[in-house]
């Protein structure tokens, strides 16, 4: 008798360790998540290079409507695509914003610094690229990429930082800014998206099977297409072929963009739908939340529930953070999560994340 007592109260005991712990570590991923911009030390690099470029530059003396609407409306293009693939489990507004700034402000900086010159396309590829990793790496030490698709996110807002402010100087104090700009939005606005956010999705794939040999071919990846985009304009191809110049310098950075956001999007789906599976037929969450992360209309209509404005960011955060413990669902045992599961049913609240 003594010994079954002893057996049932390890048991429970096990129970509320796997629990509790379990919890404390979502709760960590959902507070993670959050991190990067919430420290001063964070917006230091920002704030340093957005007054270095300010002086520098003087943006103020070039920008007029026009080129400012250019500019937001060749941003938003991609901005679209990336917050679209980004559908499922989103990054938090803080997190969106740093990437953008890092690469409009931080990464320029370095470039302008140390690039040696146009006429070195190579190492130019190389400076350009690792800037933006630079703040790629500060995000993954925080906490905020999980997947491949977070990792294409965030390098991509990174690069289309960079864009929006490499637009802003080919065009500044020139008589054609509007037909720059134009052009740029027609033949290379999603390009450094395309470099730095394909990348970066290589380097998270590869990494997980060769570690830092598969962060260096990604970074290989990165810099190597954008030295032969780079190229393509120095051959002056469009003299030779216009339509080889227009496939090559406009056409294949937002096809494959396109195709990666795509496929990155279907996986984090299909990934949601086979672990949110077992986590219904387990009885952790219930079907109707599995919906709501994955369908639009039950998602719009729980929202509808939610009357003020605080209450509806509030769903929104729970949402990402629901979806984010359903990707990791499948990173912990099958026996701790039979132990939760048996721990959850005994509770008042069947509803483990609410």
């Amino acid at each position: 008798m003594y010994k079954k007592v002893t057996i049932l109260t390890s048991k429970v005991g096990n129970t509320h360790l796997v629990s509790h712990r379990m919890e404390s570590e979502l709760n960590q991923t959902h507070k993670t998540k959050l991190t990067i911009g919430t420290k001063k030390l964070d917006w230091v690099p920002i704030i340093l290079s957005g007054l270095f470029l300010a002086y520098w530059w003087q943006p103020w003396m070039y920008l007029t409507v026009i080129t400012s609407l250019l500019l937001l409306l060749n941003f938003c293009i991609v901005g679209a695509l990336l917050l679209w693939a980004d559908g499922y489990e989103r990054e938090p507004v803080i997190t969106v914003t740093w990437s953008i700034l890092w690469g409009c402000f931080v990464a320029i900086s370095i470039t302008s610094l140390i690039t040696p010159g146009e006429d070195n396309l190579f190492v130019a590829a190389i400076i350009e690229e690792a800037s933006k990793l630079l703040g790629l790496f500060w995000i993954y030490k925080r906490g905020s990429i999980h997947s491949a698709t977070d990792a294409l996110v965030m390098a991509g807002l990174i690069g289309l930082g960079f864009t929006v402010f490499e637009d802003f100087i080919y065009s500044a104090g020139s008589e054609d800014a509007i037909s720059i700009l134009i052009f740029r939005a027609i033949f290379s606005v999603f390009a450094h998206t395309f470099f730095s956010g394909v990348g970066a999705a290589i380097m998270y794939v590869l990494w997980q099977k060769l570690r830092g040999a598969g962060i260096v071919l990604g970074f290989i990846f990165s810099f190597l297409i954008h030295y032969l985009w780079n190229l393509s304009q120095s051959i002056d191809l469009a003299s030779i072929n216009l339509f080889l110049y227009f496939i090559i310098y406009a056409a294949w950075p937002p096809v494959v963009l396109l195709i990666t956001c795509i496929l990155v999007r279907q996986k984090e789906a299909a990934h949601i739908i086979s672990n949110g599976a077992r986590a219904v037929g387990m009885g952790v969450i219930s079907q109707n939340e599995l919906d709501q992360v994955l369908n639009r209309v039950t998602r719009r209509a729980a929202m509808k529930q939610r009357v003020s404005r605080s209450d509806k960011k509030e769903y929104k955060r729970e949402l990402s953070a629901r979806a984010r413990t359903i990707l990791e669902f499948d990173s912990y045992s099958l026996d701790e999560f039979e132990v939760l599961n048996e721990s959850v049913r005994n509770q008042n609240d069947p509803d483990f994340w609410a």
